[in-house]
């Protein structure tokens, strides 16, 4: 898990708690040369970039392994960022990459069956309660404080 020097007392914190092996504060060490090393040169699985910013796109594509998989979902719900991109790191690590922001049906029921079975800790994700009719302050919330990691709308 990653995160920047404002996410330390919380959300990586948090993630910690939750069962994270690793924290990173990309503004303390080199993820690239972090990742390096503690994969013996490999790189990781599976890269899930979530901060919407342009560094960590071409970073996903430095640490992850050969055939593995990057999954871009940050800053999708504020339109989207442009970053350039180096095809080359795809193509010849034949990487997966794939987009996402959770509005097909198969990632909601996949999400009410791991909630319902328990395998996932949902009460500390959720940091925020806002109404329905306050969304919008709750999705500002979401998308910049640190202190926040989900807000829940209730109707």
């Amino acid at each position: 898990m990653t995160g920047i020097t404002r996410d330390e007392p919380y959300r990586l914190a948090m993630a910690k708690k939750l069962g994270a092996d690793l924290i990173v504060n990309v503004e303390k060490e080199d993820i690239r040369k972090k990742v390096l090393e503690i994969t013996n040169g490999i790189g990781v699985d599976v890269v899930l970039e979530n901060t919407g910013a342009v560094e960590p796109i071409s970073e996903s594509l430095d640490i992850v392994r050969k055939g593995g998989r990057v999954m871009w979902a940050g800053g999708g719900i504020r339109g989207g960022i442009v970053a350039p991109v180096d095809t080359s790191k795809i193509i010849v690590k034949e990487l997966d990459v794939k987009g996402e922001i959770s509005q097909i049906p198969y990632d909601w029921k996949t999400a009410i069956h791991f909630a319902s079975t328990g395998r996932v800790e949902l009460e500390s994700l959720v940091t925020h309660i806002y109404p329905l009719e306050q969304w919008h302050d709750g999705f500002m919330l979401a998308a910049t404080s640190p202190d926040c990691l989900r807000v829940a709308l209730k109707p």
